[in-house]
């Protein structure tokens, strides 16, 4: 039988055998590193198994081995799992040493949990819906869905992971996550063996399994589930009323209110039980209300949560949260999103009146879940220019691109062209068919700089042409971007012009363009709030990048009048800008020369949480 460990303490691993006659077969390897005891060879005593060597559970190509004698901890399969999911081996030795390990392995579905989002600082409130294996990570990994109702909003999926539906849940409250980011729930609030109203002794017992059909969130769907649980009321409760089409009305997950008192909370199951007329709700209360149980209804449980937040009730006395209730709007205040199709296959083009369609409230690309790198960059490339859009034009080279190309043309740039507005959902397809490419990890979930964004659009996903290419000393290098390495010069007049910026770098480093560059995305210098190069730098209109060119072989019987000194400049598009790890935009309307300020998570439609100040 296989064996796992970890390691407590920084050591010297050895290769089998060198790579090559240059190579050492010694280097370090980190604690928290996982290992694999490696195979007794055949005759091996067996007392002996103990003293074996470990195989680095995550080398790559050659294997490498730790000694025996070496500092470790003994990981259970399960344990193993758990901290195979976690990337960073510091962090894995953290979760190890805390017994964080040993408690995650005991955790169980609809368990509840607190999940740490994309910031450390921010805790949200979350039932496990999902433990095991998903596409493209090694390890267990959890699938959970928020029901903290101040962070309903907070998460990236339904429970489908790259096209394989795991669980079920309201979009945008489901989120995939490794143990490191799974803490306790400590329960601030005053425990009470006191049963909840109607639930007498003579229920069923605690070990008993419940007799009836339960919906409890599976791959069925909730109308399923509905008429399976009343179809199984019917038949287990003579005489009882038939509420099949009360049950219709809500499914699991549903935010609803139950009247006198007021009391608010998430269904969390929907089936028949004991002492209650008709089809019963189970719901997961906001708050502590004495006399309600963790989940449990005449000692048989149903669903886990909260000590005090588990309320049963007939799902006749229901009502839909009337707190988020929408309002009744006239026609000026309609929402755009409505009905508006997530991709338009007409080609949209240009328009002169087209800075008009992005002015006011609910325009743009909506953001979501750590977007805006991604918002605030297509935005300045295709709003209201369409100089980037031969990019859409060209065939990818394969299906997976043109896939991402299909996205990025039909259900973001033509909607946005067209309507002035583009549904989140859109860019959330396209920021999941980027993760499929297994380029840059968890792009689809956190916050990423648009070079690696545009980095991986053009050279992995749609495989275009580099749009400049740079005449250096050691050769010609075919590039997307320029970016400005420099150190701060104190002869320059403060500010700065990115033009003064690109001359003195091509000087600097003797470089140069092979030829004129019809389209040109620089990267300023930023080195963090405190640490920057300048701390203003002036974008400029016009930018003459003519001394930039490498001078081309001149024929000397040429005339005069075919040696003419023409200029070749670049007019300014667009600013990408960032402050506090927010991306926002200022597009500008060449022909009018008007600028537009885009913000994608400023007024976003579909709900209104994590909005930037």
């Amino acid at each position: 039988m296989q064996r796992y460990a970890i390691l407590l303490a920084d050591v010297v691993a050895k290769r089998p055998k060198k790579r090559c006659c240059c190579c050492t077969n010694k280097f370090n390897v980190s604690k928290g590193e996982l290992l694999v005891e490696v195979v007794a060879s055949a005759g091996h005593a067996e007392e002996d198994a103990s003293l074996q060597d470990y195989h680095l559970a995550t080398s790559k190509g050659d294997s490498a081995i730790v000694s025996a004698d070496s500092e470790v901890a003994a990981l259970t399969d399960r344990e193993f799992a758990l901290l195979q999911a976690i990337e960073k081996r510091r962090t894995r030795y953290g979760v190890h040493q805390s017994g964080k390990c040993s408690w995650g392995a005991g955790l169980k579905v609809n368990d509840s949990v607190n999940v740490s989002l994309s910031k450390p600082d921010v805790q949200v409130y979350a039932a496990i819906r999902y433990i095991g294996q998903i596409r493209g990570y090694n390890g267990t990994m959890f699938g959970v869905e928020i029901v903290d109702k101040n962070h309903l909003h907070r998460g990236y999926s339904n429970g489908v992971w790259k096209g394989e539906e795991l669980f079920q849940c309201a979009y945008n409250r489901g989120l995939f996550v490794s143990l490191e980011r799974i803490s306790k729930v400590e329960a601030q609030i005053e425990l009470s063996s006191t049963p909840q109203e109607n639930e007498e002794s003579s229920c069923p017992p605690t070990l008993q399994q419940p007799s009836i059909n339960v919906s409890l969130v599976t791959h069925e769907s909730a109308s399923e589930s509905t008429a399976s649980a009343t179809a199984s009321q019917r038949e287990t409760t003579p005489g009882a009323h038939d509420g099949t089409q009360e049950c219709l009305d809500f499914e699991i997950g549903a935010l609803v209110q139950v009247d006198d008192p007021p009391l608010y909370g998430v269904i969390r199951v929907m089936c028949t039980l004991p002492k209650i007329q008709g089809m019963a709700a189970g719901i997961e209360l906001e708050e502590y209300r004495k006399g309600c149980s963790d989940g449990t209804w005449c000692k048989t449980r149903y669903f886990s949560c909260l000590p005090g937040r588990a309320f049963f009730c007939p799902v006749a006395n229901l009502k839909p949260d009337q707190r988020f209730a929408k309002p009744e709007l006239d026609s000026s205040q309609l929402n755009p999103l409505k009905d508006l199709p997530l991709e338009e296959l007409e080609d949209q083009p240009i328009r002169d009146d087209q800075l008009v369609k992005y002015l006011g409230e609910g325009r743009g690309i909506q953001g979501h879940y750590n977007s805006c790198y991604l918002d605030a960059t297509v935005f300045g490339l295709f709003a209201l220019s369409d100089a980037f859009d031969p990019v859409l034009q060209t065939k990818a080279r394969d299906p997976a691109g043109e896939e991402i190309r299909g996205m990025l043309w039909k259900g973001i740039v033509n909607p946005l062209r067209k309507n002035g507005v583009v549904r989140h959902e859109s860019v959330m397809v396209l920021r999941n068919k980027l993760e499929d490419l297994g380029k840059i990890k968890r792009i689809n979930q956190e916050e990423k700089d648009p070079e690696e964004f545009l980095n991986l659009l053009f050279k992995h996903a749609l495989n275009v042409d580099t749009f400049i290419t740079i005449k250096r000393p050691f050769g010609i290098e075919q590039e997307f971007f320029v970016q400005l390495f420099l150190e701060p010069d104190e002869s320059l007049k403060l500010p700065p012009t990115v033009g003064q910026l690109l001359n003195k770098m091509f000087k600097e480093q003797n470089i140069s363009f092979s030829e004129a560059p019809k389209k040109l995305l620089i990267q300023i210098p930023r080195y963090g709030k405190q640490f920057k190069t300048y701390e203003k730098v002036v974008a400029g209109l016009q930018l003459d990048v003519t001394d930039l060119i490498d001078p081309p072989d001149l024929d000397t019987s040429q005339s005069n009048e075919e040696c003419t000194d023409a200029r070749s400049s670049l007019r300014l598009l667009s600013v990408i800008c960032i402050k506090t790890s927010h991306y926002v935009c200022f597009a500008r309307a060449i022909s009018q020369n008007r600028w537009i300020f885009f913000d994608s998570m400023a007024d976003r439609l579909y709900d209104k949480f994590n909005i930037p100040e």
